[in-house]
């Protein structure tokens, strides 16, 4: 335990880094405030688009989705068809605003009815679609097939959560941005690179482990420290990032409305299969966060042992981080052609919007295994291969 207080007290407890999280949970709190900011105006904005909405929740109604319909053709004719760009460029109308937000509740209610068009490169989904490739596949006598039973299991879960409702998420949606978009990983996984990269990478720059790692306390034990410690950094840098955002993010306009809708009301998580709460989405998300930096982490902390500089360190993480992302943000044709590359790798899997915002299903062994479950497998492997080879590559300095 003194080891790792003392390993703790060298890569997070010191005054360069505290700085450093300092000035991160300024920038956090200003990147929750001004999200909101730009969401709506002012509180008087957010109690009014507040008490409008509440006549407006619950089943799809036609006469308020025609209503609703008619205003949005007016705005998107002068702002474009973007709904964050029309919200932002009509933040103090709060009923424009909902009339945008229920246009595009009425477009998801349509895709749960009737599906994505039948030549889109997205997975199947709707009652209709999924009804009309199953009806195929009978056709065909594939009954016993994986896609026969990766569509069934698909509609069956659909008809359980059944169409969805409409709720005021509008702060909600917006934490889910802070937490599930791209700028997470600038914002959250560029700190932490520096943070963690000299835990190994300083020593090896003064050769100083080959006399670390053949003193008394011998060389598992101090591995194992750095180790805990790497992983206590990325738990308090990635909550610094959580509680900023999430307080700032609520703390203007005082209100937690809709917590408990069905994450089917958020429009990013309008194609999710998973039968839950905004509040347990949040939870979810929070604890997707924790976990990812972690494994992140401890891939940097692979690096920073076999690195003799804490820049060289820092610069392959980033490296490897940003290769990720832009194989993400390439076009369909590239991600269909990488497949598991991207769908595993750091920009995709590290978003629990791309992880828990809709359904995909792998084939393993003929069995449907989901991406969720997928994903924690994966990245425990990771995890797995990069303590491995901290230790292993660390077995051959010690001094005889």
């Amino acid at each position: 335990m003194s080891l790792f207080r003392f390993e703790l007290r060298k890569l997070l407890l010191n005054k360069k880094t505290l700085l450093l999280l300092l000035c991160l949970f300024v920038l956090y709190s200003v990147v929750g405030l001004t999200s909101t900011m730009f969401l709506i105006g002012g509180n008087d904005s957010y109690r009014a688009y507040e008490e409008s909405a509440a006549g407006w929740e619950g089943p799809f109604d036609s006469e308020k989705a025609a209503e609703a319909e008619k205003i949005y053709q007016e705005v998107s004719a002068r702002y474009g068809t973007d709904a964050r760009m029309i919200a932002r460029s009509v933040k103090d109308q709060p009923e424009i605003i909902l009339a945008v937000n229920y246009h595009t509740y009425a477009e998801q209610v349509e895709e749960y009815w009737n599906g994505t068009p039948p030549e889109s490169a997205e997975e199947p989904y709707g009652i209709a679609l999924l009804q009309g490739k199953i009806a195929e596949l009978e056709s065909q006598g594939k009954q016993n097939t994986y896609d026969y039973r990766e569509l069934s299991a698909a509609l069956e879960r659909l008809e359980e959560l059944g169409e969805p409702e409409f709720a005021n998420i509008l702060l909600w949606e917006n934490l889910f941005n802070n937490w599930g978009e791209h700028m997470m990983q600038f914002l959250l996984f560029v700190p932490l690179t520096f943070v963690i990269a000299p835990v190994f990478a300083v020593e090896r720059s003064s050769g100083m482990d080959n006399l670390i790692l053949s003193s008394r306390n011998g060389r598992r034990k101090i591995v194992t420290a750095k180790l805990l410690s790497v992983l206590a950094a990325s738990t308090v840098v990635a909550a610094l990032y959580l509680a900023a955002t999430f307080l700032f993010g609520f703390l203007p306009h005082g209100s937690f409305h809709g917590w408990d809708a069905a994450i089917q009301s958020v429009p990013t998580y309008a194609r999710s299969m998973f039968p839950w709460k905004v509040w347990q989405l949040a939870a979810v998300g929070a604890a997707w966060l924790i976990f990812t930096s972690a494994v992140y982490s401890l891939l940097i902390c692979l690096i920073s042992s076999r690195m003799k500089s804490q820049m060289g360190t820092a610069g392959v993480s980033l490296a490897i981080l940003f290769v990720n992302v832009g194989l993400a943000a390439m076009g369909d044709t590239v991600t269909q052609r990488l497949g598991a590359l991207v769908d595993f790798g750091l920009a995709n899997v590290t978003l629990m919007k791309e992880v828990f915002g809709g359904y995909k299903g792998f084939n393993v062994f003929g069995m449907c295994v989901n991406y969720p479950v997928m994903a924690v497998f994966v990245l425990i492997f990771f995890a797995a291969l990069a303590v491995l080879g901290i230790y292993w590559g660390q077995k051959g300095r010690t001094v005889a």
